[in-house]
């Protein structure tokens, strides 16, 4: 394949994800804030580890920390696409892993910022935990997202040869 066809792809990929994850991120929000009637609200999907609930958002920031106030946390949203869009235009695009981590981050930062500008606070409701003991703080499909990405983005930084480096010989090979 073409270096201009991969990097193409990684752009569509990183287009399609970010929108992939603001659309469901949404959807899932809207659904369950307009039908709190369903039954969906307060819905073990998996008993003593996965559960659905009605929760007014967050108003504090990540994990429940910082100021209560949406200005801080529009602010750090903007400023975080602002880095995701330079990466997205100083990244090689042929890296298809690197342009998704960035899609889904984009799409949910998008997602939280469109929650907090229109709401005032970021609608949360996922609540996952293991039996009584463990307990994660509630979120929702955009902060899933943003971690899944996170995550992929350092394991790429710590994992990849340093630029300009080359994976070193193995043995009985000589480097020319």
């Amino acid at each position: 394949m073409s270096r201009s066809c991969t990097a193409l792809k990684g752009r569509r990929l990183f287009w399609i994800l970010a929108a992939v994850t603001f659309l469901l991120d949404q959807l899932t929000k809207a659904w369950l804030w307009h039908h709190p009637d369903e039954g969906l609200a307060d819905l073990d999907l998996i008993p003593q580890v996965l559960r659905i609930v009605s929760h007014p958002g967050n108003l504090h920031g990540v994990l429940g920390l910082g100021p209560g106030t949406p200005v801080f946390y529009v602010g750090a949203s903007l400023a975080a696409l602002g880095v995701i869009g330079f990466l997205l235009f100083t990244t090689d695009r042929g890296r298809t892993h690197l342009m998704a981590a960035l899609g889904l981050v984009a799409g949910g930062a998008v997602g939280n910022l469109v929650d907090r500008v229109s709401h005032g606070f970021v609608r949360d409701f996922i609540d996952l935990h293991w039996r009584d003991r463990l307990h994660w703080h509630t979120f929702n499909v955009a902060d899933a997202a943003i971690c899944v990405g996170v995550a992929v983005i350092l394991l790429d930084a710590l994992l990849a040869p340093a630029q300009g480096q080359e994976a070193a010989p193995e043995d009985g090979e000589t480097s020319p």
